[in-house]
C-alpha cells in the first residue's frame, strides 16, 4: 500500500491494510495493521497495531509451526529520499534524530513493505513446535517427539571429535 505525502491531510490520514508473504520456507499468512499516519513537522509519525499469523517449519523436527504475533507501532517516518553519503572519515552524517527514523522516497511511504520488514523481526531466533521438541534422530530418522530412536542413538562419526571434547568437559 504506497501513500503518497500529498495524500496526508493536517487532520492525518486513517491506514488499514492486510496482506501475506513468504520468505523463504517461512510464510506470514497474513499481516494485518491498523493505524494512522500523521504530519508532525517535517517528518510523519505512524501508529497503530499489527498483528500477524506466522508458520513455518520446526527447527527440530520439521513439523509445522503457528505463531500470532500482535504489536504495537509507532515510527518516525522521514521523507529525505534517501540517507546522507558517508563523509571522508566513514561517518553517515545522520543526526541522532534522523538515525532513529524510517527513511523513505521523497514522494511516497509503501507501507506494506515497512509492515514486512517490521514483521520479520517479530520472528524468534528459534522457532520451535514446543518447548521441548527433542527433533528427528541424526542415525535413523526417527521423529523421537513420536518414536524411540531405531538406530540405538549412532552418532555420524564426523562428529566424534566434538563428542570427546564434550566428555572431556564433564
Amino acid at each position: 500500500m504506497k501513500i503518497f505525502y500529498e495524500q496526508i491531510k493536517e487532520e492525518g490520514l486513517a491506514l488499514e491494510t492486510s496482506f501475506s508473504f513468504a520468505e523463504g520456507g517461512d510464510r506470514f499468512d497474513r499481516v494485518y495493521f491498523k493505524g494512522r499516519i500523521d504530519k508532525a513537522g517535517e517528518v510523519y509519525a505512524l501508529s497503530g497495531v499489527m498483528e500477524a499469523e506466522f508458520s513455518c517449519p520446526c527447527d527440530r523436527c520439521l513439523e509445522p509451526v503457528r505463531m500470532d504475533f500482535s504489536e504495537r507501532v509507532e515510527q518516525a517516518v522521514s521523507p529525505i529520499g534517501s540517507y546522507p553519503e558517508p563523509d571522508g572519515e566513514g561517518e553517515e552524517g545522520l543526526t541522532d534524530e534522523e538515525a532513529g527514523m524510517y527513511v523513505t522516497p521523497a514522494d511516497h511511504f509503501d507501507l506494506d513493505e515497512f509492515l514486512r520488514e517490521e514483521a520479520l523481526l517479530l520472528i524468534p531466533a528459534k522457532r520451535l513446535c514446543r518447548e521441548d521438541c527433542k527433533g528427528i534422530c541424526e542415525g535413523c530418522g526417527a521423529m523421537l517427539n513420536k518414536e524411540s530412536c531405531r538406530c540405538g542413538g549412532r552418532t555420524d562419526f564426523r562428529w566424534s571429535a566434538l563428542k570427546k571434547l564434550k566428555d572431556n568437559q564433564e
